[in-house]
């Protein structure tokens, strides 16, 4: 069933038209933020612990903690910029502004985390540069990241334009983003150095960020609102329900990709044995196919709706993840992950499509826009699947007996065992209760058509009633017809 809502009522002479459609060559540079982010934030998760444990010689149960324990920094982090991003207004947007301001220096602070000045000689001074450093960065990243997803719920308005604009978005985001940069890793690092890594990702991510600018779209009405206090926010996005199911839907397709990307340096390396220009070409069949699939998952959205759509396409992910027990050849391996990768396109477009979602039923309980302050919530989620898939591989590595120092045929056989579990049974495990959560999650259907066809209402009547208590008034009458 769609979730598409065609509104035609009326409110105080106030006719309801079809939303509106936001213009391919704007999409097409909007995407260019979300490429951005995932080359340098997926480059970030999938090399961290390697670089740090295999490259520097921390001890792996080191960074693992430590990756674990940073996310917590984003207790605070996230929820607050998402908050001045709800309150800022400038001649340049709200959200422009803060992805204009920090493109650079988020550039900088990623270049720097693969430029330690320490080695495994200085193992103290080497770990405290790494947590101060990655949580430089990863304050930036989250602010800019925030800003260019807080704007996708007000560009596209319902469920079919957003999911033609978030097919477009993920499209470019990993196929540019992941699909060739971060597949390409392996292949810098291994003929150039880390350091030609930093800076050409670096200086790429910056020039896609500028990019986006271009075709970002901001309604000015909702930079006018009058924004609760912060703890007053908090408090009404803890408190929906529907909210907190997003929370774990999305935090279990973050850990499904970070446990991915976080294993496949050591799957190559430990289980299959080959070498970088060969890690690349598993990467560009997990994330090419990724990204090219969301073409055909995005009909599917707008055909069955989020819901459906992202029910089958975990379904299908958790039969593609069992082999991975038992791939031991490059081709087999390939093979498994571009099926995976296929079967994953579905669910790269439920993040966008779930977050727009609540913040229409947001929008039309309250009367407010406060997609900054979901995001913020969202992004502080965000952080922990990356984390916690970190600190869970640096525990088994060190379980398994596993030694920086040892050549890979030294390593004991339990390493290969305790990778191959860690590459298959947990994305099975998260695919599974993401299914539970998407079982009970609301939005969907007639339901979801009402709230669309009400966000229209009321997009309409901010944009002729301008003063506060008007709107206000015309919001309590759109709401109280539930």
């Amino acid at each position: 069933m769609s979730d598409r809502g065609h509104g035609q009522s009326t409110d105080h002479n106030v006719q309801t038209a079809a939303p509106e459609r936001v213009p391919f060559w704007r999409t097409f540079f909007y995407s260019f933020g979300n490429a951005a982010g995932l080359l340098t934030y997926t480059t970030f998760n999938a090399f961290i612990q390697y670089f740090y444990t295999d490259v520097k010689g921390l001890p792996p149960q080191w960074v693992g903690r430590g990756w674990f324990a940073f996310g917590f920094w984003n207790a605070v982090n996230d929820p607050v910029a998402g908050w001045l991003s709800d309150r800022t207004s400038t001649r340049w947007g709200r959200r422009r502004f803060f992805i204009g301001l920090l493109a650079i220096p988020t550039a900088i602070a990623f270049a720097l985390v693969w430029l330690p000045p320490f080695d495994r000689s200085h193992p103290t001074a080497l770990i405290v540069y790494f947590l101060v450093i990655i949580s430089i960065y990863d304050m930036l990243q989250s602010i800019i990241t925030l800003n260019q997803d807080a704007l996708f719920p007000e560009m596209y308005q319902d469920t079919s334009n957003r999911a033609e604009g978030s097919s477009i978005r993920q499209l470019i985001g990993f196929v540019v983003g992941n699909g060739v940069a971060v597949a390409l890793t392996p292949t810098v690092y291994g003929k150039w150095g880390w350091g030609a890594l930093a800076g050409m990702w670096g200086t790429l991510a910056a020039i896609m960020y500028f990019m986006s600018l271009i075709g970002i779209q901001e309604n000015p009405v909702f930079s006018q609102q009058e924004t609760p206090p912060w703890r007053a926010q908090v408090r009404l996005v803890f408190s929906n329900r529907t909210f907190l199911i997003v929370l774990g839907i999305n935090f279990m397709i973050r850990f499904i990709l970070a446990v991915l990307v976080a294993i496949m340096p050591f799957y190559a390396d430990y289980v299959l044995r080959i070498e970088e220009a060969q890690l690349t070409q598993l990467l560009f069949a997990l994330f090419v196919t990724s990204g090219v699939s969301v073409v055909a998952w995005q009909m599917a959205v707008k055909r069955f709706g989020t819901r459906s759509t992202m029910l089958l396409s975990m379904v299908l992910a958790a039969v593609f993840a069992i082999p991975l027990l038992f791939a031991s050849s490059m081709i087999a391996t390939a093979i498994v992950l571009a099926l995976l990768g296929t079967a994953i396109g579905g669910t790269v477009l439920g993040p966008d499509m779930l977050f727009a979602e609540v913040v229409d039923e947001d929008y039309v309980k309250t009367g407010q826009r406060r997609e900054g302050m979901y995001r913020g919530i969202l992004g502080f989620i965000f952080r922990f699947p990356p984390a916690v898939a970190g600190l869970i591989l640096g525990e088994g590595l060190a379980l398994a007996g596993y030694d920086s120092d040892l050549d890979v045929a030294a390593q004991p056989d339990a390493v290969i065992t305790m990778i191959r579990l860690f590459s298959s049974i947990l994305p099975l495990l998260a695919l599974v209760v993401g299914i539970a959560l998407l079982l009970v999650y609301p939005l969907y259907g007639a339901h979801l058509r009402e709230i669309q066809d009400r966000v229209i209402e009321l997009r309409q009547t901010q944009a002729v009633h301008r003063h506060p208590t008007q709107e206000a008034a015309a919001v309590v009458e759109i709401a109280s017809r539930d």
